[in-house]
């Protein structure tokens, strides 16, 4: 939920222990980082755009202390970075950059795929029903939910492995390059190709194929979308 200054004082009148009142900064600063995150993923914020901290913190409904810390925390993960005369910027990667998240995601995601358990039935029928949203998505050409609902989608089989800090590390890699997978949704084939290529996934789930499902999962990120712009290493237009 997006914190605003009308929630704020619901929040604030309620007894609070004193251990959890010495974390809310902390709290208050994960909360504004995990904002950031989301308006650079939607596209609210580009690649090398600078960020307007007044404006931010009344977007996202925070002070600017909290803010300056969660900025602090992009930074360290590379998300965004700070420029002499203009403050911090939404982080522009370079082509080599990108080819080398993509190479890194394509290590670390078919060694995490390697390790899940097998999902149940309701985690298949989830996967379906995510993957249904999306295409919808697509066909009403609603970006935000597109994004939303591949990530889940992802995301719901990586939580399959125990392997937390490979985890971790897949989606700091996501977050740094998502900006620069926009615009795939909108080629000819997307919707028929995405919806195949999701049903594979879940099909290889089904039958418990770990080849299977790490083959399909590369295929799916090398020939399909994840690939769309690593070569050229350009953000979609805001348009687009």
């Amino acid at each position: 939920m997006v914190v605003t200054t009308a929630t704020m004082p619901r929040l604030l009148e309620c007894p609070v222990p004193a251990d959890v009142k010495s974390s809310e900064p902390m709290q208050l600063t994960l909360q504004a980082a995990a904002q950031i995150r989301g308006l650079i993923i939607d596209r609210v914020l580009l690649p090398g755009e600078k960020i307007r901290q007044v404006e931010l913190a009344q977007l996202i409904g925070v002070s600017r202390s909290p803010l300056r810390e969660a900025l602090r925390t992009l930074e360290s993960e590379g998300v965004v970075s700070y420029e002499i005369n203009r403050g911090y910027v939404v982080a522009r990667l370079e082509p080599q950059d990108l080819a080398e998240i993509h190479r890194m995601r394509a290590l670390l995601e078919s060694d995490l795929l390697h390790s899940i358990r097998r999902p149940d039935k309701e985690m298949l029928e989830y996967l379906a029903r995510v993957n249904h949203e999306m295409i919808d998505a697509i066909e009403r050409g609603d970006i935000g939910d597109v994004l939303r609902a591949n990530r889940e989608f992802h995301f719901a089989i990586f939580d399959l492995s125990p392997m937390v800090q490979f985890r971790r590390e897949i989606q700091r890699l996501w977050q740094l390059s998502e900006g620069y997978r926009t615009w795939w949704w909108r080629l000819p084939d997307a919707t028929s190709r995405i919806n195949r290529e999701h049903r594979d996934i879940i099909k290889a789930l089904r039958r418990f194929d770990l080849d299977a499902l790490v083959e399909f999962s590369n295929a799916h990120r090398v020939g399909g979308h994840e690939g769309s712009f690593v070569s050229l290493g350009q953000p979609a237009p805001r348009g687009a």
